[in-house]
């Protein structure tokens, strides 16, 4: 008996090991799904909505102390998982694991100290050795509150999830089709809104007046012609109408020039437009009447009935908008990649003390000899989302900025840090930030620009009208002049790599000149004129703020020049 007993125990000796050996060789974990831009999807234990990533692992019980999670694959050892709490680090069998990417630690062992760029980046799950990587992700551009994420867990195909499936399977939810309407529509678009591509195409609006964003991935137009687009899901940030927003579509048929340019143009047999849910319920249905150009069609309020011409179109906003001039407000600089510049505020809180980090950030000069309270200004890094960020109401002993005052802005996409928390972050590849009054219609100023070196800057020279250079790491000029005098000079020579214009500001009358060929814009974004040529151009216009944007591709990131036109 206790030699069977003892041949039994052998062979289960050997049984568990060779199941061990067998779920070591298949377990894996994985990656499975990410959230980069967390508005209102998720909430952890301190009511915060920060990034988030979710682990699967396919085996046994697993606690991941001493594992890795980084965003940068020259620095694989970023943040260890603590030893301090296995309830917090351990994956339970064929289980998942949240992890809160929100660069604050002290709130947990299952928060890491880094954030997730909604632009895209990778994220790195490093075994304790600090160098074999177990798997990697290299996402892309992300939409708030739409997750990332594996078709299925572990799966090798990735996809966006409208509906989010942190700490269980992923599945792709249908969301049913909500109330939406064509809100606008702008047949003969001559010089009214130039896209991306600085191309004036057809365009139509809808307006969403729920109190939930939606995803119009699987959507599709259609028109009595016979014409039909399918809106993809590889672009939400481009086809997500905020709630009670409003979002842009081109009919252009230009389907390479993102998810938001309609496959059809407008067809001379058809004035219709269906929008049609992946459900097959039909959101909305409208007929618009084509008339002069620059004159759009739309509901004389947005989702009304009744309908009329808009001699002034309302593009990406109300249709009952108040026009709100800005104040002689610029961007005077921009730092997209902060490694070692400038730091943002510290202090203590309690008995913790906090540091400043180093973030993105954008500055704001006032060049009128007036103050202007920002409060109810817009901020945006998307052009299909020109009310991306306000800045706050109420407090005005922050906001006011005073004659020649600079204001920084960090673009840090972390609100709950302070007033001038952005809640976007830069692309270090190069993008666009826009400045809108508060009608979140009229541009105060805009700079288009490309990928900007680790601790450089992209800023005016001189500061609040002249043309856009890059300022070396220690020369940066956060909340100060970039280049500390007035006068503006009367010649400058002519850079083929930079849009300059000179002299600037100028009377009505005056010639301009100008380095390469551009189109002048008023602050609603409509072109006003064309120079084909560079050199010497003659300004006839009345007194305002004008932008001045280059045509040629290979100058389309050099920025836009603000052009001031006096009395």
């Amino acid at each position: 008996m206790n030699n069977f007993i003892r041949v039994s125990s052998i062979h289960i000796v050997l049984i568990l090991s060779l199941l061990s050996l067998t779920t070591s060789t298949k377990a894996q974990t994985y990656i499975n799904e990410l959230m980069a831009s967390n508005h209102f999807a998720l909430f952890d234990d301190f009511f915060e909505s920060d990034d988030w990533l979710e682990l699967y692992h396919e085996g046994g019980v697993l606690n991941l102390e001493g594992h890795y999670l980084s965003d940068r694959s020259d620095n694989l050892t970023k943040w260890q998982f603590p030893s301090t709490n296995a309830g917090l680090t351990t994956i339970l069998p064929n289980g998942f694991l949240l992890v809160w990417l929100d660069n604050d630690s002290i709130q947990g062992e299952n928060h890491a100290e880094f954030k997730l760029s909604p632009d895209g980046e990778g994220v790195y799950l490093t075994a304790p050795d600090g160098l074999t990587v177990l798997d990697s992700v290299i996402f892309p551009m992300q939409q708030s509150d739409i997750s990332y994420g594996r078709v299925c867990d572990g799966c090798d195909d990735w996809i966006y999830f409208n509906v989010p499936t942190p700490e269980a399977t992923n599945v792709s939810g249908e969301v049913p089709t909500p109330l939406l309407y064509i809100n606008e529509v702008l047949h003969s678009n001559l010089d009214n809104l130039i896209d991306e591509n600085f191309e004036a195409d057809s365009w139509l609006e809808l307006y969403n007046p729920n109190s939930f964003q939606v995803n119009l991935a699987g959507y599709t137009f259609s028109n009595d012609a016979g014409l039909s687009y399918v809106v993809p899901s590889d672009f939400p940030w481009e086809t997500t109408i905020e709630a009670e927003g409003w979002l842009l579509f081109w009919m252009d048929g230009d389907l390479d020039q993102g998810g938001h340019h309609l496959g059809f143009e407008p067809s001379i047999m058809s004035s219709d437009v269906t929008l049609t849910g992946p459900d097959g319920i039909v959101a909305d249905s409208y007929i618009y009447q084509v008339g002069y150009s620059n004159v759009s069609w739309g509901r004389m309020t947005d989702g009304s009935p009744a309908n009329q011409w808009f001699n002034t179109p309302t593009p990406r906003v109300s249709n009952t908008l108040l026009i709100i001039p800005p104040a002689d407000l610029s961007i005077n600089e921009v730092q997209t990649t902060n490694l070692t510049d400038t730091i943002d505020a510290s202090g203590v809180i309690g008995p913790v003390e906090i540091f400043g980090a180093h973030e993105d950030w954008l500055e704001i000069v006032n060049n009128s000899d007036s103050p202007v309270d920002l409060a109810g200004y817009y901020l945006t890094d998307r052009l299909n989302q020109p009310m991306k960020w306000q800045f706050p109401l109420g407090i005005p002993d922050s906001t006011i900025i005073a004659p020649g005052e600079y204001k920084l802005i960090w673009a840090d996409e972390d609100g709950g840090q302070g007033w001038n928390h952005t809640n976007f972050k830069f692309s270090s590849l190069g993008e666009v930030v826009v400045l809108r009054s508060v009608d979140g219609f009229s541009i105060a100023d805009s700079v288009h620009f490309g990928a900007i070196p680790s601790d450089h800057s992209w800023g005016r020279d001189i500061d609040g009208v002249g043309p856009w250079r890059t300022f070396l790491p220690g020369a940066t000029t956060p909340e100060s002049c970039n280049v500390c005098t007035s006068s503006i000079s009367p010649t400058q020579p002519r850079n083929p790599h930079v849009l300059s214009a000179f002299p600037n500001p100028l009377r009505s009358g005056e010639s301009l000149t100008i380095s390469t060929p551009s189109i002048l814009l008023d602050l609603n974004s409509r072109v006003i004129a064309r120079f084909p040529n560079h050199g010497p151009q003659v300004i006839n216009l009345a007194s305002g703020v004008y932008f001045l944007r280059p045509t040629e591709p290979s100058y389309a990131t050099t920025g836009t020049q603000k052009i001031v036109v006096l009395e």
